[in-house]
This record gives structure tokens, C-alpha cells and sequence, in this order.
């Protein structure tokens, strides 16, 4: 059954659909953190709110500290050696491609630019297929939900 179909027989939009699953989302992602909250920590549901706000303030401030103290952190590599190992990578890649290949402007950024493609996307394709696949079968599944609800309640 196709999503877009399903959407239209049972008269949800898009919008509507976006707006129920992403309820449903919070709703569960709620329960989890409360039920984490008892588990780990023993508190009520009553008292989760309030733990929750401690332990973002409290994780704001180590993320704040961290933070200042990589800014401020000085840096142990000379300009001398960043020259260096700039410039081996570049012979690097100059060699590995052939002499013909050292009169193309930019040549080195080209090459790292090419590398990094070629190690992410593969990776990066296959969880992008992967995620549409599971979306678009959770998608099917609420929507004959949302139709039987319907039907069942006479709308």
C-alpha cells in the first residue's frame, strides 16, 4: 500500500500525519525519560520534571566549561610544523597522481576533498537508504492505524 494513497483514502494530510507522529514521538520519548528517570535515579513522575531541569542545567554547565577551556587551550603545534605536514600531504597526493598533475591549481584541496567523499558518502547513502526504508514502513503502519481508528469509530 502506498503512503500517499493510504493518506488520501483515510482524508489525513501531510500535516495532520506530521502532527500526530510527532506527538506520538514526544509522548514516548516522555514516558522513556521518566521511566529512566525512576529507574536510575528512584524519583516519582511527579518529581521527573524537576530532575530533568537539573540535569540539563547541570550538563549545560560541564558543556560550558568544556568549552572555554578547549577555546583557551593553547595550541601545542608550531606554524613551522602545520607548514610541514602541509606540505607532505600535498607531495602526498602529488605522488600518488603523477608529475603531470603539479601544474593544476589547487590540486592538494581537490584531492582531500575527493578523499573525504570517498570515505563518507558510501556510508552516508547507505543510512540515508536505511532511513527512509524504516520510515516509510512506520509510516504504512500508522496509517492503517489511523484507518482502522476511523473505522472503528464510525468517521
Amino acid at each position: 500500500m502506498d503512503a500517499l494513497d493510504a493518506s488520501s483514502r483515510s482524508g489525513l494530510g501531510t500535516e495532520e500525519l506530521f502532527f500526530a507522529d510527532s506527538r506520538l514521538a514526544l509522548a514516548a520519548l516522555n514516558v522513556g525519560r521518566k521511566w529512566a528517570l525512576r529507574r536510575v535515579f528512584g524519583v516519582s513522575r511527579e518529581q521527573a520534571n524537576l530532575l530533568t531541569l537539573v540535569l540539563a542545567l547541570s550538563a549545560a554547565e560541564a558543556a560550558h566549561e568544556a568549552t572555554r577551556r578547549v577555546i583557551r587551550a593553547p595550541l601545542r603545534v608550531s606554524g613551522t610544523d602545520a607548514a610541514i605536514g602541509g606540505f607532505l600531504v600535498r607531495e602526498a597526493a602529488l605522488g600518488i597522481a603523477g608529475p603531470r598533475n603539479r601544474d593544476v591549481p589547487l590540486f592538494g584541496t581537490l584531492m582531500m576533498v575527493a578523499a573525504i567523499a570517498g570515505l563518507a558518502l558510501p556510508g552516508l547513502r547507505r543510512a540515508v537508504q536505511g532511513f527512509r526504508a524504516t520510515e516509510q514502513r512506520v509510516r504504512e503502519q500508522r496509517i492503517s492505524r489511523y484507518i482502522a481508528a476511523r473505522r472503528a469509530y464510525g468517521s
